[in-house]
């Protein structure tokens, strides 16, 4: 080994050990309140397999190969890392931040060993121009279908909390409530005053703030109107999951606290999920028998399941199996059924609102053609994802509100 080589591979092993070391830190010290330490085991797990095998290779391999062990790593690290850098600046530093700003530095480091590594041994036994000519292409889908997903991934489960302000109003009380299988959840209660209620549940990596138009909205009109920070998220036990795995068990410990308040007819409980939320209430309504009335506004996909329902298997799947697959890994979260299958055991009245002329309009097609119950879909094709209520009010709330008074009365 030259002793240029040998430089490299020890830069190399003291940038990784930062983002080994975030990486645990993330599963097994800062991986969410409430959880036990195996919930993100196999993430850190995978880590130490990936940063020992990546040290103990990374001399032996060409140059070529080690810059682009580089670039993977620093890649990773710094997508990671930087949700950290950006939660200090917004927030303050906090928990995993130290250990994340120091990945995201790590990672940076690494980059940068990967464009010097090619210009320090340019020259160096040419390659053939086959192998030469298949670099770039092969690097870029790389990124494309491997790299690109797999940060996706750790977005989606890593994205930060952000403060909780006041209560939309002084008619607003402090609540928590436990999920169904014991993780503290908080939230804000209005109570009601007709006697029914609507469960609200924000969509992936936002919290209760996200919920406050719809519950003014639906307060009103007369409801009770309970909004929460699902698991992970605002001021709630657990980690974060953008696509809402395991929040059904949310739902039940917040449709428990409806039921046990005075001023609610248990036989009067509706639902309003926006985006992901969305997609967890059809997963819980599905599965359920006391939730009277859904609106879903924003369905989507809830796992790689729904996309492949929808675009079949095709080249453009294969990114979003590695995403959700990191998800799943990084999360501990198992994904939920194919929500066209759930839409399709719904018996309670369901209103599927979807904004845009795409994927998200498709997709609630998709859905609308498969239900067997009193399922109807309003397609706004000039709204954008959740934003019919500030983009269309009027006729958003007119609406929605004729829907639940139909179903809740």
């Amino acid at each position: 080994m030259s002793r240029l080589g040998s430089g490299e591979a020890r830069l190399f092993a003291a940038a990784t050990l930062p983002a080994l070391v975030h990486a645990l830190d993330d599963a097994f010290v800062h991986g969410g309140p409430g959880l036990g330490l195996g919930q993100h085991a196999l993430a850190g797990a995978i880590a130490i397999a990936a940063a020992v095998a990546g040290v103990l290779a990374f001399a032996s391999l060409r140059p070529g190969l080690r810059a682009a062990l580089a670039f993977a790593f620093g890649g990773l690290a710094v997508v990671n890392g930087a949700l950290h850098v950006l939660h200090v600046d917004e927030h303050g530093a906090a928990g995993g931040d130290f250990s994340g700003a120091a990945a995201f530095a790590a990672g940076l480091v690494l980059l940068g060993l990967a464009a010097a590594i090619p210009w320090r041994h340019r020259g160096e036994r040419r390659r053939p121009w086959r192998a030469r000519a298949i670099a770039v292409p092969a690097g870029l889908l790389a990124c494309l279908f491997v790299l690109g997903p797999i940060g996706m991934g750790v977005v989606a489960s890593h994205k930060w909390r952000s403060p909780i302000g006041d209560p939309p109003s002084a008619a607003y009380r402090e609540v928590r409530f436990e999920a169904s299988d014991g993780l503290d959840l908080a939230g804000w209660y209005r109570p009601s005053r007709n006697g029914a209620a609507v469960l609200l549940v924000h969509g992936g990596s936002s919290d209760r703030e996200g919920s406050v138009a719809h519950a003014r909205m639906l307060a009103d009109h007369g409801y009770g109107v309970l909004l929460y920070d699902s698991r992970g998220r605002g001021e709630s036990d657990g980690s974060e999951n953008n696509y809402g795995w395991d929040w059904t068990k949310d739902v039940a410990g917040a449709l428990e606290y409806l039921k046990s308040r005075d001023d609610v007819d248990p036989a009067r409980i509706g639902a309003l999920g926006q985006s992901t939320g969305a997609d967890v209430l059809i997963e819980s309504v599905a599965e359920r028998g006391d939730i009277r009335a859904l609106v879903a506004d924003g369905a989507a996909a809830g796992s790689f399941a729904d996309w492949e329902r929808l675009r079949g298997t095709e080249l453009g799947t294969i990114p979003g199996w590695m995403m959700f697959s990191t998800i799943r890994v990084l999360t501990g979260d198992p994904p939920g059924p194919a929500l066209e299958d759930l839409i399709a055991r719904i018996d309670s009245p369901t209103l599927l609102i979807s904004a845009g002329t795409d994927v998200e309009r498709d997709f609630n097609v998709l859905y609308d053609e498969a239900a067997d119950g009193p399922v109807e879909h309003w397609s706004l094709p000039d709204a954008h994802h959740t934003e019919a209520i500030t983009e269309h009010p009027v006729e958003y709330e007119r609406r929605v509100v004729a829907f639940f008074n139909a179903a809740l009365s």
